[in-house]
Protein backbone atom coordinates (compact mmCIF):
# COMPACT_ATOMS: atom_id res chain seq x y z
CA UNK A 1 0.00 0.00 0.00
CA UNK A 2 2.82 2.34 0.97
CA UNK A 3 4.59 1.55 -2.29
CA UNK A 4 1.45 2.33 -4.29
CA UNK A 5 1.03 5.69 -2.53
CA UNK A 6 4.66 6.57 -3.18
CA UNK A 7 4.32 5.63 -6.84
CA UNK A 8 1.22 7.76 -7.20
CA UNK A 9 2.78 10.81 -5.52
CA UNK A 10 5.97 10.48 -7.54
CA UNK A 11 4.15 10.15 -10.86
CA UNK A 12 1.86 13.07 -10.07
CA UNK A 13 4.92 15.22 -9.50
CA UNK A 14 6.50 14.03 -12.75
CA UNK A 15 3.31 14.88 -14.62
CA UNK A 16 3.66 18.51 -13.52
CA UNK A 17 7.22 18.94 -14.85
CA UNK A 18 6.62 19.49 -18.55
CA UNK A 19 3.46 21.62 -18.07
CA UNK A 20 5.43 23.88 -15.70
CA UNK A 21 8.22 24.13 -18.25
CA UNK A 22 5.77 24.89 -21.07
CA UNK A 23 4.21 27.61 -18.94
CA UNK A 24 7.63 29.26 -18.70
CA UNK A 25 8.41 28.22 -15.12
CA UNK A 26 11.63 26.24 -15.33
CA UNK A 27 12.35 26.53 -11.62
CA UNK A 28 9.00 24.91 -10.80
CA UNK A 29 9.74 22.04 -13.17
CA UNK A 30 13.12 21.32 -11.59
CA UNK A 31 11.66 21.63 -8.07
CA UNK A 32 8.92 19.10 -8.85
CA UNK A 33 11.52 16.77 -10.35
CA UNK A 34 13.67 17.04 -7.21
CA UNK A 35 10.68 16.10 -5.00
CA UNK A 36 9.89 13.15 -7.24
CA UNK A 37 13.53 12.08 -7.11
CA UNK A 38 13.46 12.10 -3.30
CA UNK A 39 10.35 9.91 -3.28
CA UNK A 40 11.91 7.49 -5.74
CA UNK A 41 15.24 7.15 -3.95
CA UNK A 42 14.39 3.91 -2.10
CA UNK A 43 12.26 2.38 -4.86
CA UNK A 44 13.65 -0.12 -7.40
CA UNK A 45 11.37 1.04 -10.26
CA UNK A 46 10.57 4.76 -9.96
CA UNK A 47 14.12 6.01 -10.68
CA UNK A 48 13.68 4.92 -14.32
CA UNK A 49 10.76 7.33 -14.74
CA UNK A 50 12.61 10.08 -12.86
CA UNK A 51 15.73 9.63 -15.00
CA UNK A 52 13.68 9.73 -18.21
CA UNK A 53 12.00 12.97 -17.12
CA UNK A 54 15.32 14.45 -16.03
CA UNK A 55 16.79 13.60 -19.45
CA UNK A 56 13.88 15.34 -21.14
CA UNK A 57 14.20 18.48 -19.03
CA UNK A 58 17.95 18.63 -19.65
CA UNK A 59 17.21 18.45 -23.38
CA UNK A 60 14.68 21.28 -23.09
CA UNK A 61 17.28 23.28 -21.17
CA UNK A 62 19.82 22.46 -23.93
CA UNK A 63 22.10 20.72 -21.44
CA UNK A 64 22.90 18.00 -23.91
CA UNK A 65 25.65 16.07 -22.12
CA UNK A 66 23.46 15.73 -19.02
CA UNK A 67 20.50 14.70 -21.17
CA UNK A 68 22.53 11.92 -22.81
CA UNK A 69 23.80 10.59 -19.47
CA UNK A 70 20.34 10.48 -17.88
CA UNK A 71 18.65 8.98 -20.94
CA UNK A 72 21.24 6.23 -21.21
CA UNK A 73 20.88 5.45 -17.50
CA UNK A 74 17.08 5.31 -17.78
CA UNK A 75 17.26 2.92 -20.74
CA UNK A 76 19.82 0.62 -19.13
CA UNK A 77 17.95 0.46 -15.83
CA UNK A 78 14.53 0.22 -17.46
CA UNK A 79 15.41 -2.59 -19.85
CA UNK A 80 16.62 -4.62 -16.88
CA UNK A 81 13.31 -4.13 -15.06
CA UNK A 82 10.78 -4.47 -17.89
CA UNK A 83 10.85 -8.27 -17.92
CA UNK A 84 10.41 -8.37 -14.13
CA UNK A 85 7.55 -5.86 -13.83
CA UNK A 86 3.93 -6.17 -14.91
CA UNK A 87 0.71 -4.19 -14.74
CA UNK A 88 0.66 -0.41 -14.45
CA UNK A 89 4.23 -0.27 -13.16
CA UNK A 90 5.47 -2.27 -16.14
CA UNK A 91 3.65 0.03 -18.54
CA UNK A 92 5.10 3.10 -16.81
CA UNK A 93 8.63 1.74 -17.07
CA UNK A 94 8.17 0.83 -20.75
CA UNK A 95 6.92 4.36 -21.50
CA UNK A 96 9.82 5.89 -19.58
CA UNK A 97 12.31 3.83 -21.60
CA UNK A 98 10.62 4.91 -24.84
CA UNK A 99 10.71 8.54 -23.67
CA UNK A 100 14.43 8.25 -22.95
CA UNK A 101 14.96 6.78 -26.41
CA UNK A 102 13.18 9.79 -27.92
CA UNK A 103 15.51 12.09 -25.99
CA UNK A 104 18.61 10.31 -27.31
CA UNK A 105 17.27 10.22 -30.87
CA UNK A 106 16.61 13.98 -30.76
CA UNK A 107 20.37 14.51 -30.32
CA UNK A 108 21.52 12.45 -33.32
CA UNK A 109 24.61 13.42 -35.25
CA UNK A 110 23.64 15.37 -38.35
CA UNK A 111 20.55 16.80 -36.68
CA UNK A 112 20.11 20.26 -35.17
CA UNK A 113 21.27 19.13 -31.67
CA UNK A 114 24.14 16.68 -32.25
CA UNK A 115 25.30 15.19 -28.95
CA UNK A 116 25.34 11.41 -29.53
CA UNK A 117 26.98 9.04 -32.01
CA UNK A 118 23.57 7.98 -33.33
CA UNK A 119 23.05 8.78 -37.02
CA UNK A 120 19.96 10.66 -38.13
CA UNK A 121 18.86 7.61 -40.12
CA UNK A 122 19.00 5.38 -37.02
CA UNK A 123 17.34 8.08 -34.94
CA UNK A 124 14.45 8.42 -37.38
CA UNK A 125 13.86 4.66 -37.31
CA UNK A 126 13.55 4.79 -33.51
CA UNK A 127 11.33 7.88 -33.55
CA UNK A 128 9.02 6.49 -36.23
CA UNK A 129 8.62 3.21 -34.36
CA UNK A 130 7.68 5.00 -31.16
CA UNK A 131 5.36 7.40 -33.00
CA UNK A 132 3.40 4.44 -34.38
CA UNK A 133 3.51 2.18 -31.31
CA UNK A 134 -0.15 1.42 -30.40
CA UNK A 135 0.81 0.90 -26.76
CA UNK A 136 1.96 4.53 -26.59
CA UNK A 137 -0.84 6.08 -28.68
CA UNK A 138 -1.89 9.53 -27.52
CA UNK A 139 0.88 9.86 -24.94
CA UNK A 140 3.35 12.69 -24.54
CA UNK A 141 6.05 10.24 -25.63
CA UNK A 142 4.32 9.75 -28.98
CA UNK A 143 4.02 13.51 -29.43
CA UNK A 144 7.70 14.00 -28.66
CA UNK A 145 8.68 11.32 -31.17
CA UNK A 146 6.57 12.91 -33.93
CA UNK A 147 7.87 16.41 -33.25
CA UNK A 148 11.52 15.46 -33.01
CA UNK A 149 11.36 13.36 -36.18
CA UNK A 150 9.91 16.36 -38.01
CA UNK A 151 12.64 18.65 -36.67
CA UNK A 152 15.35 16.27 -37.93
CA UNK A 153 13.71 15.79 -41.33
CA UNK A 154 13.15 19.48 -41.99
CA UNK A 155 16.68 20.29 -40.86
CA UNK A 156 17.98 17.77 -43.39
CA UNK A 157 16.01 19.45 -46.18
CA UNK A 158 17.24 23.00 -45.58
CA UNK A 159 19.77 22.87 -48.41
CA UNK A 160 17.11 22.04 -51.01
CA UNK A 161 14.30 24.35 -49.91
CA UNK A 162 15.00 26.58 -52.90
CA UNK A 163 13.86 23.75 -55.19
CA UNK A 164 10.30 22.68 -55.93
CA UNK A 165 11.13 19.10 -55.05
CA UNK A 166 12.63 20.07 -51.69
CA UNK A 167 9.65 22.23 -50.77
CA UNK A 168 7.16 19.53 -51.74
CA UNK A 169 8.95 16.92 -49.63
CA UNK A 170 9.14 19.29 -46.66
CA UNK A 171 5.40 20.06 -46.77
CA UNK A 172 4.62 16.36 -47.14
CA UNK A 173 6.61 15.74 -43.94
CA UNK A 174 4.65 18.44 -42.14
CA UNK A 175 1.37 16.94 -43.36
CA UNK A 176 2.40 13.46 -42.19
CA UNK A 177 3.34 14.81 -38.76
CA UNK A 178 0.04 16.67 -38.44
CA UNK A 179 -1.85 13.47 -39.25
CA UNK A 180 0.12 11.45 -36.70
CA UNK A 181 -0.22 14.06 -33.96
CA UNK A 182 -4.03 13.91 -34.01
CA UNK A 183 -5.22 12.25 -30.85
CA UNK A 184 -2.21 13.38 -28.83
CA UNK A 185 -3.00 15.67 -25.93
CA UNK A 186 0.13 17.70 -26.66
CA UNK A 187 0.57 18.76 -30.33
CA UNK A 188 4.06 20.07 -29.60
CA UNK A 189 5.75 22.26 -32.19
CA UNK A 190 4.40 20.82 -35.45
CA UNK A 191 2.47 23.98 -36.36
CA UNK A 192 5.36 26.24 -35.37
CA UNK A 193 7.61 24.19 -37.64
CA UNK A 194 5.07 24.72 -40.43
CA UNK A 195 5.28 28.48 -39.83
CA UNK A 196 9.08 28.31 -40.03
CA UNK A 197 8.92 26.27 -43.22
CA UNK A 198 6.61 28.80 -44.84
CA UNK A 199 8.97 31.61 -43.87
CA UNK A 200 12.05 29.77 -45.11
CA UNK A 201 10.36 28.96 -48.44
CA UNK A 202 8.99 32.53 -48.83
CA UNK A 203 5.43 31.16 -48.87
CA UNK A 204 3.69 33.88 -46.89
CA UNK A 205 0.13 32.55 -47.05
CA UNK A 206 1.13 29.09 -45.83
CA UNK A 207 3.17 30.52 -42.98
CA UNK A 208 0.39 32.92 -42.01
CA UNK A 209 -2.40 30.32 -42.06
CA UNK A 210 -0.33 27.95 -39.89
CA UNK A 211 0.41 30.77 -37.44
CA UNK A 212 -3.26 31.78 -37.21
CA UNK A 213 -4.33 28.19 -36.63
CA UNK A 214 -1.85 27.79 -33.80
CA UNK A 215 -2.74 31.14 -32.20
CA UNK A 216 -6.43 30.16 -32.18
CA UNK A 217 -5.87 26.85 -30.37
CA UNK A 218 -2.59 27.16 -28.45
CA UNK A 219 -2.75 26.70 -24.67
CA UNK A 220 1.00 26.37 -24.06
CA UNK A 221 2.24 29.84 -23.12
CA UNK A 222 5.76 29.27 -24.43
CA UNK A 223 4.47 28.14 -27.82
CA UNK A 224 1.93 30.97 -27.95
CA UNK A 225 4.63 33.59 -27.34
CA UNK A 226 6.79 32.05 -30.07
CA UNK A 227 4.05 31.92 -32.68
CA UNK A 228 2.79 35.43 -31.83
CA UNK A 229 6.32 36.76 -32.43
CA UNK A 230 6.52 34.91 -35.74
CA UNK A 231 3.07 36.15 -36.78
CA UNK A 232 4.16 39.70 -35.91
CA UNK A 233 7.18 39.25 -38.19
CA UNK A 234 4.93 37.98 -40.98
CA UNK A 235 2.58 40.94 -40.64
CA UNK A 236 5.55 43.33 -40.60
CA UNK A 237 6.98 41.76 -43.75
CA UNK A 238 3.59 42.07 -45.44
CA UNK A 239 3.45 45.74 -44.48
CA UNK A 240 0.47 45.49 -42.11
CA UNK A 241 2.02 47.63 -39.36
CA UNK A 242 -1.10 47.86 -37.18
CA UNK A 243 -1.50 44.09 -37.02
CA UNK A 244 2.25 43.59 -36.54
CA UNK A 245 2.20 45.99 -33.59
CA UNK A 246 -0.74 44.19 -31.98
CA UNK A 247 0.79 40.72 -32.34
CA UNK A 248 4.22 41.89 -31.18
CA UNK A 249 2.78 43.55 -28.09
CA UNK A 250 0.81 40.41 -27.24
CA UNK A 251 3.97 38.30 -27.43
CA UNK A 252 5.85 40.76 -25.24
CA UNK A 253 3.10 41.07 -22.58
CA UNK A 254 2.74 37.30 -22.18
CA UNK A 255 6.40 36.86 -21.19
CA UNK A 256 6.09 38.15 -17.61
CA UNK A 257 7.78 35.67 -15.22
CA UNK A 258 8.92 33.38 -18.04
CA UNK A 259 12.49 32.27 -17.33
CA UNK A 260 13.46 30.44 -20.54
CA UNK A 261 15.89 32.40 -22.76
CA UNK A 262 14.39 30.96 -25.96
CA UNK A 263 10.95 32.22 -24.97
CA UNK A 264 12.12 35.60 -23.68
CA UNK A 265 14.04 36.34 -26.86
CA UNK A 266 10.92 35.54 -28.88
CA UNK A 267 8.84 37.84 -26.66
CA UNK A 268 11.26 40.75 -26.89
CA UNK A 269 11.63 40.22 -30.65
CA UNK A 270 7.88 40.77 -30.70
CA UNK A 271 8.51 44.00 -28.80
CA UNK A 272 11.01 45.15 -31.43
CA UNK A 273 8.56 44.37 -34.24
CA UNK A 274 5.81 46.27 -32.39
CA UNK A 275 8.06 49.31 -31.94
CA UNK A 276 9.18 49.16 -35.58
CA UNK A 277 5.50 49.16 -36.51
CA UNK A 278 4.77 52.31 -34.53
CA UNK A 279 3.84 50.96 -31.08
CA UNK A 280 6.73 52.27 -29.03
CA UNK A 281 10.23 53.66 -29.33
CA UNK A 282 12.46 51.37 -31.36
CA UNK A 283 15.67 52.23 -29.53
CA UNK A 284 14.02 51.38 -26.19
CA UNK A 285 12.75 48.09 -27.62
CA UNK A 286 16.28 47.16 -28.74
CA UNK A 287 17.65 48.05 -25.30
CA UNK A 288 14.95 45.94 -23.65
CA UNK A 289 15.82 43.04 -25.95
CA UNK A 290 19.50 43.31 -25.02
CA UNK A 291 18.54 43.13 -21.32
CA UNK A 292 15.90 40.39 -21.58
CA UNK A 293 18.31 37.56 -20.80
CA UNK A 294 21.92 36.84 -19.91
CA UNK A 295 24.86 36.76 -22.29
CA UNK A 296 24.60 32.96 -22.21
CA UNK A 297 20.91 33.23 -23.04
CA UNK A 298 21.61 35.48 -26.03
CA UNK A 299 24.35 33.11 -27.18
CA UNK A 300 21.80 30.28 -27.26
CA UNK A 301 19.56 32.22 -29.68
CA UNK A 302 21.79 34.57 -31.73
CA UNK A 303 19.65 34.27 -34.85
CA UNK A 304 16.78 35.97 -33.02
CA UNK A 305 18.95 39.00 -32.17
CA UNK A 306 19.92 39.25 -35.82
CA UNK A 307 16.23 39.19 -36.80
CA UNK A 308 15.57 42.04 -34.34
CA UNK A 309 18.47 44.00 -35.85
CA UNK A 310 17.27 43.34 -39.39
CA UNK A 311 13.76 44.59 -38.53
CA UNK A 312 15.27 47.75 -37.04
CA UNK A 313 17.51 48.36 -40.07
CA UNK A 314 14.75 47.88 -42.62
CA UNK A 315 12.49 50.15 -40.56
CA UNK A 316 14.92 53.02 -40.99
CA UNK A 317 16.53 52.97 -37.53
CA UNK A 318 19.96 54.54 -37.14
CA UNK A 319 22.49 52.08 -38.59
CA UNK A 320 25.16 52.78 -35.97
CA UNK A 321 22.69 52.13 -33.14
CA UNK A 322 21.65 48.83 -34.70
CA UNK A 323 25.29 47.84 -35.08
CA UNK A 324 25.85 48.60 -31.38
CA UNK A 325 22.84 46.42 -30.52
CA UNK A 326 24.19 43.51 -32.56
CA UNK A 327 27.60 43.80 -30.88
CA UNK A 328 25.83 43.56 -27.50
CA UNK A 329 23.63 40.57 -28.28
CA UNK A 330 25.52 38.40 -30.77
CA UNK A 331 28.19 36.04 -29.44
CA UNK A 332 31.47 37.54 -30.58
CA UNK A 333 29.63 40.55 -32.01
CA UNK A 334 29.08 40.88 -35.73
CA UNK A 335 31.47 38.01 -36.42
CA UNK A 336 28.62 35.60 -35.58
CA UNK A 337 26.32 37.04 -38.24
CA UNK A 338 29.27 37.17 -40.64
CA UNK A 339 28.95 38.34 -44.22
CA UNK A 340 25.14 38.55 -44.13
CA UNK A 341 25.06 41.26 -41.47
CA UNK A 342 27.98 43.14 -43.02
CA UNK A 343 26.23 43.10 -46.40
CA UNK A 344 22.89 44.46 -45.11
CA UNK A 345 24.62 47.11 -42.99
CA UNK A 346 26.67 48.25 -45.98
CA UNK A 347 23.68 48.31 -48.31
CA UNK A 348 21.52 50.29 -45.87
CA UNK A 349 24.39 52.81 -45.64
CA UNK A 350 24.34 53.12 -49.44
CA UNK A 351 27.73 51.41 -49.78
CA UNK A 352 28.70 48.88 -52.43
CA UNK A 353 28.77 45.22 -51.43
CA UNK A 354 31.39 42.69 -52.45
CA UNK A 355 29.77 40.72 -55.32
CA UNK A 356 31.89 37.61 -54.65
CA UNK A 357 30.84 37.46 -50.98
CA UNK A 358 27.24 38.24 -51.88
CA UNK A 359 27.11 35.50 -54.49
CA UNK A 360 28.35 33.03 -51.88
CA UNK A 361 25.55 34.12 -49.55
CA UNK A 362 22.86 33.41 -52.11
CA UNK A 363 24.34 29.95 -52.73
CA UNK A 364 24.28 29.05 -49.03
CA UNK A 365 21.12 27.37 -47.68
CA UNK A 366 18.91 29.84 -45.87
CA UNK A 367 15.57 31.58 -45.80
CA UNK A 368 14.56 32.66 -49.29
CA UNK A 369 13.43 36.19 -48.28
CA UNK A 370 16.92 36.95 -46.97
CA UNK A 371 18.48 35.54 -50.12
CA UNK A 372 16.23 37.86 -52.12
CA UNK A 373 17.46 40.72 -49.91
CA UNK A 374 21.04 39.82 -50.87
CA UNK A 375 20.14 39.88 -54.59
CA UNK A 376 18.64 43.33 -54.04
CA UNK A 377 21.87 44.57 -52.44
CA UNK A 378 23.92 43.18 -55.34
CA UNK A 379 21.60 44.89 -57.83
CA UNK A 380 21.97 48.27 -56.12
CA UNK A 381 25.74 47.94 -56.22
CA UNK A 382 25.73 46.98 -59.89
CA UNK A 383 23.42 49.88 -60.80
CA UNK A 384 25.71 52.38 -59.04
CA UNK A 385 28.64 50.88 -60.94
CA UNK A 386 26.91 51.49 -64.27
CA UNK A 387 25.94 47.87 -64.96
CA UNK A 388 22.15 48.02 -65.30
CA UNK A 389 21.79 44.77 -67.24
CA UNK A 390 23.60 42.73 -64.58
CA UNK A 391 21.52 44.55 -61.96
CA UNK A 392 18.33 43.60 -63.78
CA UNK A 393 19.35 39.92 -63.74
CA UNK A 394 19.83 40.07 -59.94
CA UNK A 395 16.46 41.78 -59.53
CA UNK A 396 14.83 39.08 -61.64
CA UNK A 397 16.24 36.46 -59.29
CA UNK A 398 14.99 38.36 -56.26
CA UNK A 399 11.54 38.72 -57.81
CA UNK A 400 11.42 34.98 -58.52
CA UNK A 401 12.25 34.14 -54.89
CA UNK A 402 9.55 36.55 -53.67
CA UNK A 403 6.75 35.24 -55.89
CA UNK A 404 4.85 34.10 -52.80
CA UNK A 405 6.18 36.74 -50.41
CA UNK A 406 4.38 40.08 -50.85
CA UNK A 407 5.28 43.18 -48.89
CA UNK A 408 7.96 45.81 -48.42
CA UNK A 409 10.85 43.68 -49.72
CA UNK A 410 9.13 42.97 -53.03
CA UNK A 411 8.17 46.67 -53.19
CA UNK A 412 11.84 47.63 -52.84
CA UNK A 413 12.79 45.19 -55.59
CA UNK A 414 10.17 46.72 -57.89
CA UNK A 415 11.36 50.25 -57.05
CA UNK A 416 14.90 49.25 -57.96
CA UNK A 417 13.62 47.64 -61.15
CA UNK A 418 12.12 50.96 -62.21
CA UNK A 419 15.61 52.48 -62.07
CA UNK A 420 17.26 49.95 -64.36
CA UNK A 421 14.54 48.46 -66.55
CA UNK A 422 13.42 51.34 -68.79
CA UNK A 423 11.50 49.71 -71.66
CA UNK A 424 12.60 50.13 -75.26
CA UNK A 425 10.41 52.59 -77.12
CA UNK A 426 9.43 50.98 -80.44
CA UNK A 427 6.67 50.90 -83.03
CA UNK A 428 5.11 47.49 -83.82
CA UNK A 429 7.27 47.18 -86.92
CA UNK A 430 10.40 48.14 -84.99
CA UNK A 431 9.45 45.66 -82.23
CA UNK A 432 9.47 42.79 -84.74
CA UNK A 433 12.95 43.77 -85.86
CA UNK A 434 14.13 44.15 -82.25
CA UNK A 435 12.90 40.68 -81.28
CA UNK A 436 14.91 39.12 -84.09
CA UNK A 437 17.96 41.22 -83.24
CA UNK A 438 17.76 39.76 -79.74
CA UNK A 439 17.89 36.28 -81.29
CA UNK A 440 21.28 37.16 -82.80
CA UNK A 441 20.15 37.56 -86.42
CA UNK A 442 21.96 39.91 -88.81
CA UNK A 443 20.20 42.63 -90.81
CA UNK A 444 20.20 40.37 -93.88
CA UNK A 445 18.70 37.43 -91.94
CA UNK A 446 16.04 39.69 -90.40
CA UNK A 447 15.16 41.00 -93.84
CA UNK A 448 14.67 37.44 -95.10
CA UNK A 449 12.45 36.47 -92.15
CA UNK A 450 10.25 39.59 -92.35
CA UNK A 451 10.24 39.83 -96.15
CA UNK A 452 11.82 43.29 -96.02
CA UNK A 453 14.80 44.83 -97.75
CA UNK A 454 18.04 44.92 -95.82
CA UNK A 455 17.94 48.72 -96.18
CA UNK A 456 14.52 48.87 -94.45
CA UNK A 457 15.85 46.78 -91.54
CA UNK A 458 18.80 49.17 -91.17
CA UNK A 459 16.39 52.14 -91.11
CA UNK A 460 14.36 50.49 -88.35
CA UNK A 461 17.50 49.82 -86.28
CA UNK A 462 18.69 53.41 -86.69
CA UNK A 463 15.27 54.69 -85.65
CA UNK A 464 15.33 52.48 -82.55
CA UNK A 465 18.73 53.84 -81.51
CA UNK A 466 17.65 57.42 -82.12
CA UNK A 467 14.28 57.24 -80.29
CA UNK A 468 15.87 55.56 -77.27
CA UNK A 469 18.92 57.84 -77.17
CA UNK A 470 21.32 54.89 -77.46
CA UNK A 471 24.64 54.77 -79.26
CA UNK A 472 24.99 51.13 -80.25
CA UNK A 473 23.11 47.94 -81.02
CA UNK A 474 24.70 46.40 -77.88
CA UNK A 475 23.15 49.09 -75.66
CA UNK A 476 19.81 48.59 -77.43
CA UNK A 477 19.87 44.83 -76.84
CA UNK A 478 20.93 45.31 -73.20
CA UNK A 479 17.89 47.50 -72.56
CA UNK A 480 15.68 44.96 -74.31
CA UNK A 481 17.13 42.19 -72.10
CA UNK A 482 16.42 44.16 -68.96
CA UNK A 483 12.80 44.58 -70.04
CA UNK A 484 12.63 40.83 -70.72
CA UNK A 485 13.95 40.09 -67.25
CA UNK A 486 11.24 42.31 -65.78
CA UNK A 487 8.53 40.44 -67.68
CA UNK A 488 9.85 37.19 -66.22
CA UNK A 489 11.51 35.58 -69.24
CA UNK A 490 15.00 36.10 -67.84
CA UNK A 491 14.42 35.25 -64.20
Amino acid sequence: MQQSTTHQECRELLLTCRPAWRAGHGDEAWAALAKAEALAAADPELPVEVLAMRAGLHLLAEQFAEAVTCAQAAIARGEHLIAQTSGADGEAIAQAVADARVTLAAMAQGGPYPATITTTQSALIVLDQIARDPDLAGTNTTSRAINNALVIRLDGLREVLDTTEGQVEAWVRVSEARTLIRGCSDPGTVLRQAVDLGMDCAQWERAWSSAQEQIADETDRNELIAVLAKAALLAWHRGDRELAADLGQRARSLSVAVDHPWVRTYAYLGGVVAAASGAGVLNRALTAYARCTTGEGHASRPHRAWLAGWVALESGHDVDRVEEFLHLTLPGGLRWAGDGAALVLADVRGQDVDPAIAQQLVRDPGALPFRARVHLAIARTLRRQGRPTAAAVELGRARSLLAGWPGWLLDQVEEECALVEEPVRATPAQRRVLDLLAEGLSNREIADVLALSERTVAVHVAALLRSNDLGSRTALLARHLRAAVRSGSGS
